[in-house]
């Protein structure tokens, strides 16, 4: 069989994200792994500076039993890159012979990318992981710099609150609407920044933006069958607002180190802004600024164009969350190939 590796993205749920490392962590085999990770969360911290990080990211006591605050999307990212990159340890008996190629959703791409990369021996692993976490990390601090979210008129957050409960943010998923209506709606700094499936969309803009829009078109997003759930993310992925992040982190690359060119990829790993192999793209790093922070995605032709490309009949998740492999299969509900879905997880332990 040929396998696609599915790499999920922030997601809207990040309380078990801890949870899931803590079990990552206490597995002997893990050990070597997590001393890399803390080594190279230490290294980023250091770098950047306490202003840029404050409070640190200290994921060894947030593991050790130390409860984290609320995590946020700096945070996070983080804890779904470990996560993703703990599974893909080279292993003495790889059970994942059959993958052929990998795709990531949003965030999930940076993993997918490390993926098709494929270092076997361990220190090689290692040294790939370390620099791949470093470029997450400052990419992620300096997104949140870049675009601060500086709060919203409190009568909007008021009223927002008063109806639905939950924290408003520069995010929001919005269901049971036609892309098209959706894009009519839009106003000010607010842009359509994933299509997950035809219709489950997330807007990215300012906080502020998002509830005016909301307010301004409440008949059109209060409608029986249309959803509007602000997600729990600090940071506005796939907005134009981010549009100076990549060349911002390209002032720290010496820090994050060397990273392999797109001619080293041994696997496909498919963009999700078009129907491309970054086996032929000009430059890895870029690729994962610009699709993450920068670009929409449009997930129905990139996952169709993976699956049907690498001529996939098994979708492996990696997780950790559901969205990718939820959005995978309504996306593919139409298609002729017959494609089966598994956890990635599950099928490494059985070998």
């Amino acid at each position: 069989m040929r396998a696609l590796l599915l790499f999920d993205g922030l997601g809207g749920n990040n309380d078990h994200l801890i949870t899931a490392l803590r079990v990552l962590r206490g597995r002997p085999e893990n050990a070597a792994f997590f001393h890399a990770v803390y080594r190279a969360l230490d290294d980023a911290v250091d770098y950047l500076g306490p202003d840029a990080v404050p409070g640190g990211l200290p994921l060894e006591k947030w593991l050790d039993g130390v409860e984290p605050p609320a995590l946020d999307s700096t945070a996070a990212g983080v804890c779904v890159h470990v996560h993703q990159l703990c599974q893909l340890q080279p292993t003495v008996r790889d059970t994942a012979d059959g993958v052929v190629a990998a795709l990531g959703h949003s965030i999930g791409l940076q993993a997918a990318v490390v993926a098709g990369l494929r270092p076997r021996r361990p220190d090689e692993f290692l040294a790939l992981a370390a620099t791949s976490l470093k470029l997450v990390v400052v990419s992620l601090v300096r997104a949140h710099r870049i675009a601060p979210d500086l709060g919203v008129a409190p009568g909007l957050a008021a009223g927002y609150r008063a109806v639905r409960g939950g924290a408003p943010g520069p995010m929001a998923s919005v269901t049971g609407m036609r892309r098209d209506e959706l894009v009519g709606l839009l106003t000010g700094s607010v842009s359509l920044g994933l299509v997950n499936a035809p219709t489950a969309h997330v807007l990215s803009g300012t906080t502020s933006d998002l509830l005016a829009l909301r307010a301004t078109h409440a008949s059109a997003f209060e409608r029986p069958g249309v959803g509007w759930a602000f997600l729990p993310h600090t940071i506005p992925f796939h907005s134009p607002a981010l549009a100076s992040v990549p060349e911002r982190v390209r002032a720290d690359l010496d820090f994050v180190g060397p990273v392999p060119a797109p001619d080293r990829l041994e696997l496909p790993v498919y963009a999700t802004d078009g129907p491309r192999n970054l086996q032929h793209a000009d430059d890895l790093v870029d690729e994962y600024l610009r699709q993450v922070f920068v670009r929409p995605i449009d997930w129905e032709p990139a996952a169709r164009h993976a699956v049907t490309d690498a001529a996939v009949d098994r979708v492996l998740d990696c997780g950790p969350g559901a969205g990718a492999r939820r959005f995978t299969r309504e996306c593919l509900r139409t298609d002729d190939r017959v494609v089966r879905f598994e956890s990635f997880r599950q099928t490494r332990r059985a070998g």
